[in-house]
Parts: C-alpha cells; structure tokens; sequence
C-alpha cells in the first residue's frame, strides 16, 4: 500500500471515531498572565509568581525594570538571575516555575519588570 493511501485509511478511522464520540479530543485552552511591575521599598523581596507547573508555556520577561532590582527564575528547581533592565524568553514543558524579586538597593525602592505567561492546558 502507498503511504497515501495508509495515511488516509487512519485519517479516516481517527475522524469517524471523533465524529461517533467513541474518541475525545482535548480542548486545548490558552491563557494569558501579565505580571505587572511592581514598586519594591529598599532591600525588599517578594514572590511574583508562586511556584505553578505549566503543560505548556512561554515566559516573556520584558527587561523593562529597574537596574538594581535582581529576579530570581526558578524552572524545575533550576535558577536563573536576570537584573530588571535583562530581557530572556523561556519555554516550558511539563515544568514547574517561580519568580522572586529582591530590590539590591538599600537607599531607594526601585521597580520590578514586566512578565508575561502564554500558557496552554488540556
């Protein structure tokens, strides 16, 4: 048999058990998170994401904070520093993700970035 052929012989079976209800297919559902920036006091920290596990995800740190404030990009257990002027992109696959935020100085409060989560969960 060609591989036309077989490819279309199981395109079919997979339809007609879609379409019979015997097989359901997953309804996919994307959602969008915006971590606002955030106004730090000197020498303060705090969670901006709670540990969460993600199906599927992109995480988008704009790079648009303040120099001194450090973020602390847990992915899995493996951590990341980026400083709020640093821009990275991360994706995630089955795997768990926390942000802190410390502001470094000791004389001024300082501001965090902004971090955007694309997800997706079936």
């Amino acid at each position: 048999m060609s591989k036309e052929l077989v490819s279309g012989v199981a395109g079919g079976l997979v339809g007609g058990l879609v379409v019979s209800g015997l097989m359901k297919v997953p309804a996919i559902r994307p959602s969008k998170e915006v971590v606002e920036k955030k106004l730090l006091n000197a020498g303060e920290s705090v969670t901006l994401k709670p540990q969460t596990t993600y199906k599927f995800a992109i995480v988008l740190l704009h790079g648009d904070g303040d120099l001194e404030v450090k973020h602390t990009v847990t992915v899995n257990g493996v951590t990341t520093e980026l400083m709020g002027d640093e821009q990275a992109i991360e994706l995630l696959a089955n795997q768990t993700l926390e942000i802190t935020a410390t502001n470094t100085s000791t004389v001024e409060s300082k501001s965090t970035m902004t971090i955007e989560i694309l997800s997706q969960a079936w």
